[in-house]
């Protein structure tokens, strides 16, 4: 198919990542065609993309990105549990050490999926690509935007593919193209200058793999163990994957990260905060080799805030902003912007401008409403270490201490950890930390750590049993001398 076809009633969306392959679903509502461009051949099965190698490492979908694609996609969290992935509630089966403490467990928290991003992303691609008006187009590299002849309005994009350098015209042109995106070159080019970007220098390197699932076993289906900031720079993560496997994940801050060795691999894992996780898979048996991947920086393009923005493109996922994915809230972040993406679409078809008049600078605005609150939450709890580089606002010391606080709450009152798990999985914003029981607890709390050592005050040491159980679960028993042979 030619590739200068005329741009009405078409959309483009650059990159076939998760975030491209969401906002081609809602888009598929409001264009009579959507035309993927990616860059890279994409594997026919559930294998990490080439140039997503972060896809080989664990992944979180937080409850308001689970609800999201399930609005997108009705059969799939349906689909993805009947091969294998799991259905969970975060509070009930989460054995969660985050901070130096120890979260209350509990029945009635918020549901997330376990699931391998690969799987998870080759189930959505296989979906997308059904739409009788997607296409995806693999090989073929976005040059340049195409403007109208006032410049103010992108009308479509130069690409270079295997028939060479061609145009392709489209009424609305969505860059997912992640953390390479060309965007700011091609803004700055155009005379629109660059957007502001913020970072905070993490240094973070992730160490994966993925072992047997040990028959049986159902005390908790992911395990999570980050200590205090700034003293411990290690946190280590198990869960529950389809095809019966364990994905354990181990990362640490500013160089320190795990080697990919077998006894390198155990060893960090001995020198978490707390012994749990090198117990379950010192026994556990190992299916791939471990693999690393390394995040110098989260990374806030601000896009909602550039004087003068073109009609006609709009951009979301790590294109915009990529967070530190120990907090598990990028996938989230893609989703959420992706519903709004087509909300703002939606309503623009039915206003007298259409999408030449407002929906870009209005897209960009509400999705940096999204990303601020992630931003927020995360970079807090990372510049707390004083190699962080970053801009530390005045009175982050105070909040950094009121969080910390909050988490060891969580410890010991589950109305509390609910509170706290409301605002985690985005069911509600801030304010949700604002509610009167909520507040009352962690101000009294707040007075109590002035006078009462933490760990008298806070649970620090015991994993805390499933929700019907009075005994802390036990790893693992090694196997028979005969079963390992």
């Amino acid at each position: 198919m030619p590739l200068n076809e005329r741009g009405r009633g078409q959309a483009i969306v650059i990159g076939g990542s998760m975030a491209g392959l969401l906002s081609a679903r809602v888009l598929s509502e409001h264009f009579e065609k959507v035309i993927i461009l990616e860059r890279d051949r994409l594997p026919e099965g559930p294998e990490a993309r080439k140039s997503a190698p972060q896809a080989r490492h664990i992944h979180a979908l937080l409850e308001a990105g689970l609800k999201a694609l399930d609005e997108l996609f009705p059969t799939l969290v349906r689909e993805l549990v009947r091969e294998g992935s799991d259905l969970i509630d975060m509070a009930r089966d989460a054995a969660w050490f985050q901070s130096g403490s120890w979260k209350v467990r509990y029945e009635g928290g918020p549901q997330t999926i376990l699931v391998s991003r690969p799987f998870l992303e080759w189930k959505v691609r296989g979906q997308v690509t059904a739409l009788p008006n997607v296409e995806l187009r693999q090989g073929y590299g976005v040059e340049e935007l195409l403007m109208d002849a006032s410049r103010t309005r992108v009308t479509g994009v130069k690409v270079a593919g295997p028939e060479g350098e061609q145009t392709l015209e489209g009424e609305l042109v969505v860059d997912t193209s992640g953390r390479g995106s060309r965007a700011p070159q091609w803004l700055e080019a155009l005379g629109y200058g660059r957007p502001e970007e913020e970072q905070v220098g993490i240094e973070l390197g992730y160490t994966s793999r993925f072992y047997e699932r040990p028959a049986g076993f159902d005390e908790w289906k992911i395990l999570a163990v980050s200590g205090r900031a700034p003293e411990s720079r290690r946190a280590g993560f198990i869960a529950n994957v389809e095809g019966g496997r364990w994905i354990v994940s181990l990362n640490g801050y500013f160089g320190d990260h795990a080697p990919t060795d077998d006894a390198g691999f155990l060893e960090f894992a001995r020198g978490l905060p707390t012994p749990h996780i090198h117990e379950y898979i010192r026994h556990a048996k190992p299916l791939t080799p471990a693999v690393s991947h390394k995040i110098p920086t989260s990374r806030w393009m601000h896009y909602e805030t550039m004087a003068r923005f073109p009609e006609g493109f709009v951009l979301l996922g790590d294109t915009v902003c990529s967070l530190n994915p120990v907090f598990g809230q990028g996938m989230t972040v893609i989703s959420l912007g992706a519903r709004l993406l087509g909300e703002h679409v939606a309503r623009a078809r039915t206003s007298p401008g259409g999408l030449r008049q407002g929906l870009a600078r209005g897209f960009q605005k509400e999705l940096g409403k999204i990303v601020g609150l992630c931003w927020f939450l995360t970079t807090t709890m990372d510049l707390a270490y004083p190699e962080a580089r970053g801009k530390r606002p005045f009175g982050l010391k105070a909040v950094q201490w009121s969080v910390q606080n909050m988490i060891d709450l969580t410890s010991l009152d589950a109305k509390s950890c609910h509170a706290f798990y409301e605002v985690l999985h985005m069911r509600k914003g801030m304010e949700g930390l604002l509610q009167p029981g909520f507040a009352a607890a962690l101000m009294a709390y707040n007075l109590k750590s002035l006078l009462v050592p933490r760990e008298q005050r806070a649970n620090l040491t015991t994993l805390p049993p499933p929700p019907g159980r009075s005994t802390p679960p036990a790893p693992p028993a090694a196997p028979r001398e005969r079963d390992a042979a």
